[in-house]
């Protein structure tokens, strides 16, 4: 399979770096839809993206070591993970329009999957092995440090990682007896590279919030925080109640108490 000149030109200054071995970057935009339909032969993206996630973790491990000298490695691993997860390496794919670069089978055209988060993410992570292969290790490292220097500066030594909000929502769903929370794609909207998703959470049949997000996951997780919040104020003000009724009662026994 080839690029043509013009997706060639473009895909390299989207990613800022020109290949010197163009093949390279062909195979990392690869997926193996479109090589199951031509032949076996054809190569597809995973070894690069194998290559290329081990890459990414030495990379921000040895970042995050520098950064954090006396964190142990419980605390490094979580930071890490905070860094490199699918939503992440989704949406830097989506910035740089590498969606619009894909390679694919139709069956995988027809349904959009240039948009997928799992696949955008993978590419990500073939691309970093590509660079590498094509050019040297501290030249991918000052590619990957670039790109996630935001992300990096947002990281502190006292971050605390709790469980996401959908882990969170489930237990106290389960912990209240309410339902099993469910979440449905409503809507996609926006240009191919910059695409938002609109997601309902819903409880039963009943529909409590509904988000926006780069991704599926990230509107996921904006619907149950949404949610979240609310059934916190719910059970605040039931807990309020609560005490306001215990005092009533302790208020009454305390009259008659007087009164014998």
């Amino acid at each position: 399979m080839k690029l043509s000149p013009v997706l060639l030109s473009h895909s390299q200054a989207s990613l800022g770096y020109h290949f010197k071995n163009k093949s390279f970057l062909v195979e990392a935009l690869t997926h193996k839809s479109f090589c199951i339909l031509e032949n076996k032969s054809t190569p597809d993206n995973e070894r690069f993206e194998f290559l290329g996630d081990a890459i990414l973790g030495l990379v921000m491990a040895e970042q995050l070591m520098d950064l954090f000298p006396t964190e142990n490695e419980g605390l490094l691993s979580k930071k890490r993970a905070s860094l490199i997860n699918q939503e992440t390496l989704a949406e830097k794919a989506l910035g740089m329009k590498l969606g619009d670069f894909l390679i694919l089978g139709p069956g995988e055209k027809a349904q959009g999957s240039h948009l997928k988060p799992r696949i955008l993410a993978s590419a990500f992570e073939a691309v970093i092995g590509a660079i590498y292969l094509d050019s040297q290790f501290d030249t991918i490292k000052k590619w990957i440090n670039a790109e996630f220097k935001n992300d990096i500066s947002h990281i502190k030594p006292d971050m605390e990682f709790e469980k996401d909000y959908k882990t969170r929502l489930q237990e106290l769903s389960y912990k209240i007896k309410i339902g099993t929370p469910i979440y449905e794609l409503v809507s996609t909207s926006g240009p191919s590279h910059d695409p938002e998703f609109l997601v309902a959470l819903k409880i039963g049949n009943q529909e409590k919030a509904r988000a926006l997000g780069k991704s599926k996951k990230n509107a996921e997780q904006k619907a149950a925080q949404i949610f979240m919040d609310e059934l916190s104020v719910q059970i605040n003000n039931e807990n309020k109640k609560m005490v306001q009724n215990q005092k009533v009662k302790l208020g009454k026994i305390n009259v008659k108490s007087r009164k014998l």
